[in-house]
């Protein structure tokens, strides 16, 4: 039992730690297809974090199996490389044995996974379903933003120069009605006051010295102005609420398999009657067939065609049917019942394959169990490395034969217990080979492929010996040694041995996480990739490559780092550079160099290389059902239509056009308005407007000039505008995708919007973390570097354990906080910096600590 409890014990820590970065790696996948809606909907914090709690109902139903096979080669893995596998057999003990304590708490997770997939995961996605639905449905909250064009309230656009939020004063306030039925009003004022009504239907803006310009709708050619010293206009608020329904509705993964096998009896049951149907059908036709014989033989001499032989036995035969148009609707009915029933069984397919995934899935926790202990056993290496790269490919293999399986049983070409179980077959069959093998006291060695590594990066050998050796490896052991040398001779050989150790951590879990993510990203789009090519696949994660590690970085960098002076501290080696007078700030100062590197480089890649790639991959998902359609970039601005459509000329003039089109080019109904402090000093109406290659004209042009008492009126053919310089396809230029653009594109959007009015809280946000993330890369080799000086001689488990927590608190933080930014509740740059300002506090308190 003593022996049971310590290898449990030894399982724990590995399994939490696989569990939490698989499940990360969900949630950050599930974040990048989220945050835009929440960022759009203008969501409290409290319903943000319970659309993630509840998405980690199907996240914790996957990742359970698959970090049960990461702790179990990870720690039979390092009991073999400790030779307690060895002490254990020498005492007797079969290798079978020390299976069974993990066997049984894999049995027990499996149980406890049955009843979660079966009772509380549907209900998970019910309510997933149901909240996602609501939050489609909800409305914007509207904001009254300084230099926007406010337009969420029916019937009003509204604009102020400046407003406290706490206190509701406004300045330079301007409100253009449009409401049905009334005739359209610009009202100019001063100052303002904004409040709430208390059952928050309405918001009433007290205004203060100020006009309002209205024209009827009936007669163009009247014009009123009324000046005010105080005036109050009610405005209907929006219902901003996020308004909770409970749909009956459910998915079949929104079920129980009591519910699904209920559904089959009834489906089974459709398809009974329908055939009943269809035979009935059959038999009344075969005797309108017989009937239909025996009256021909006593037909008149004169009946020559079917019409008229059909007429003659309706008129003898009323009651009966004509078998002639039983026999035309017989493919009519054939296919409406073949139809019914086809539809039936593709639910019953489907239905069973999701049965069937509720009870395979646990038992595959059993099933990795079978391959884990052996083939960790067997390899004699522990350690993340060891469970990180063969999990992967046993995961890769699992789900390769569950997602395909799952597709072609909802076609039916295969049968669901087959999609199903066909994984858990094979790798159960892989596993108990292993075991025979292990039972034989057989290894797996992959050292050949760490001894090619190291020729490759050069370790202690001499060039000359390196030079001596195989010709392949010639060329690459210089690429790799001349820079080691210049190294050597610029910061020593202490700093330079720590910055090896650090990048050839970089390089292998780089690798790791980009192939976890791209099997995460693959199985939870499994549909978006049905019917498309291999080669199309591949290409799109080709393009995805620069995002994946654009977002993987900073925990590969952190890890990197953690491991890099982990290793150091483990084998002494830091205790001895200390001893010697180096002290952990000295030696790690190129490192923290190489750290603003990684930042300098990571900004170049996401400026330079990573919009182009995004916006492939934009374009080939877009075309992935034509895959001989070319991907080719779409000039901007190309084809655009708007109507109601505001541009600011610059900060006092504001033209509106009813309709404004670039592709065929043309305007109607022009305005330009020109205002001076609280009041209009010049308006323009023309019925339209052209551009020609430099210049804007009206054409057909009233101008009222208000600065005269009275105010003059004066018309025009044609007027030339000395205000607008901007093209049509300047003025229209819709924001892109800000992932698709480099920061000083998203800049001059960013403009381009402001002279549209536009919200751009948004993309100020975005702009900003453009900056943000690659200073993240810095921060965290700050603190892998000052936490692990300060844990010592900790395991590799442990660090990782840390600094996974670490980064996801980091990444969680950095992420949220821009998106309550961009959604108000936070100053846009503060949300864009929180993240990093926070941890660099942190990690230089820790250095500071570490260094002493």
């Amino acid at each position: 039992m003593i022996l049971y409890r310590y290898i449990i014990k030894e399982h724990i820590f590995p399994f939490l730690s696989s569990l939490s970065i698989i499940v990360f790696l969900f949630v950050m996948q599930q974040a990048v297809h989220l945050l835009d809606k929440i960022i759009s909907k203008g969501l409290d914090p409290a319903v943000v974090l319970e659309i993630f709690i509840i998405q980690l109902g199907w996240i914790i139903a996957l990742a359970i199996p698959m970090a049960i096979l990461t702790a179990t080669l990870m720690t039979f893995g390092k009991m073999s490389g400790d030779n307690e596998i060895t002490s254990i057999k020498a005492s007797g003990q079969s290798l079978i044995t020390l299976m069974t304590p993990v066997f049984s708490a894999a049995a027990v997770l499996g149980v406890f996974l049955v009843f979660f997939n079966d009772l509380i995961l549907p209900e998970a996605n019910h309510r997933t379903a149901n909240l996602l639905s609501d939050i489609s449905r909800k409305k914007p909250t509207a904001f009254i933003e300084p230099g926007i064009l406010i337009r969420d309230f029916a019937g009003y656009t509204i604009y102020t120069n400046d407003v406290n939020s706490k206190s509701g004063i406004m300045k330079g306030i301007k409100i253009f009605s449009d409401m049905p039925n009334q005739d359209p009003s610009v009202t100019i004022a001063d100052s303002g006051l904004l409040r709430m009504t208390p059952d928050q239907q309405y918001i009433e803006l007290t205004l203060f010295n100020g006009e309002s310009h209205s024209m009827p709708r009936n007669n163009k050619d009247d014009y009123f102005i009324g000046r005010f010293a105080k005036q109050t206009v009610s405005i209907k608020n929006v219902n901003s609420q996020l308004e909770r329904t409970n749909s009956s509705y459910r998915g079949d993964r929104e079920k129980s398999s009591k519910m699904m096998l209920a559904d089959i009896k009834e489906f089974k049951e459709a398809n009974t009657a329908a055939n009943h149907e269809f035979n009935a059908f059959l038999d009344s036709l075969k005797s309108s067939v017989i009937r239909y014989d025996s009256l021909k033989k006593i037909a008149p001499d004169s009946i020559t065609d079917t019409i008229t032989f059909d007429k003659w036995v309706a008129s003898i035969e009323p009651s009966r049917p004509v078998v002639s148009m039983n026999v035309q609707n017989k493919n009519e009915m054939f296919e409406r019942v073949y139809r019914r029933i086809h539809s039936n069984n593709l639910l019953i397919s489907q239905y069973m394959v999701e049965v069937h995934k509720k009870f395979s899935i646990p038992v595959a926790c059993l099933v990795f169990v079978l391959i884990g202990a052996p083939l960790g056993i067997m390899a004699r290496r522990g350690g993340v490395a060891v469970g990180a790269s063969y999990s992967l490919f046993f995961f890769i293999l699992y789900w390769i034969f569950l997602l395909t399986g799952e597709s072609m049983a909802d076609k039916m070409k295969i049968s669901p217990f087959m999609a199903m179980w066909s994984g858990n077959i094979f790798v159960g069959v892989c596993g108990i080979i292993l075991t025979a093998l292990m039972l034989q006291e057989k290894t797996i060695r992959f050292d050949w492929i760490v001894n090619i590594w190291k020729r490759l990066a050069g370790g202690e050998k001499s060039l000359a010996r390196r030079m001596s050796s195989n010709f392949i490896f010639k060329i690459p052991a210089i690429i790799f040694w001349t820079p080691r040398w210049i190294m050597r001779k610029c910061i020593g050989t202490a700093q330079t041995y720590l910055i090896g150790l650090f990048l050839s951590y970089v390089v292998g879990l780089i690798l790791s996480l980009i192939a976890i993510f791209v099997v995460v990203d693959y199985v939870g789009n499994l549909r978006k990739f049905e019917g498309v090519s291999i080669f199309n696949t591949a290409l799109y994660y080709w393009y995805f490559l620069p995002w994946i590690i654009q977002i993987s970085i900073p925990i590969v960098l952190l890890l990197a780092s953690m491991f890099a002076i982990g290793n150091m501290a483990k084998n002494s080696e830091l205790t001895a550079l200390k001893a010697s007078g180096l002290s952990v700030g000295q030696l790690s100062m190129p490192l923290l160099f190489l750290g603003i590197l990684f930042s300098v480089g990571t900004f170049y890649g996401g400026e330079k290389i990573l919009p182009q790639a995004n916006y492939l991959k934009r374009e080939l998902e877009d075309n992935f059902k034509d895959p001989t359609k070319p991907v080719k970039f779409k000039a901007d601005g190309l084809k655009e239509y708007r109507r109601d459509f505001y541009y600011f000329g610059n900060q006092n003039t504001l033209y509106k056009y009813d309709e404004f089109s670039t592709v065929p080019f043309f305007t109607r109904s022009v305005t330009r308005q020109t205002f001076d402090n609280h009041s209009i000093y010049e308006r323009i109406e023309a019925e339209s407007a052209i551009y020609d290659s430099s210049r804007w004209r009206f054409v057909n042009a009233k101008i009222r000039n208000f600065t005269t008492d009275p105010p003059s009126l004066t018309f025009k053919d044609t007027l030339d505008d000395t205000i607008l310089n901007a093209t049509p396809n300047e003025m229209v230029a819709r924001i892109k995708k800000t992932e698709e653009m480099s920061y000083w594109e998203l800049s001059k959007f960013i403009e381009a919007a402001k002279k549209r009015g536009e919200k751009v809280n948004k993309y100020l946000g975005e702009l900003d973390f453009k900056i943000a993330l690659p200073f993240m890369n810095f921060i965290v080799i700050l603190l892998g570097v000052s936490i692990t000086a300060r844990a010592g001689r900790k395991g590799g488990g442990m660090l990782f354990g840390i600094g996974l927590a670490l980064v996801f608190s980091y990444w969680i933080l950095s992420r949220f906080s821009i998106a309550f930014a961009q959604n108000g509740h936070l100053p846009v740059l503060l949300g864009a910096w929180f993240g990093n300002i926070l941890f660099l506090i942190i990690g230089m308190f820790l250095f500071r600590k570490a260094s002493q």
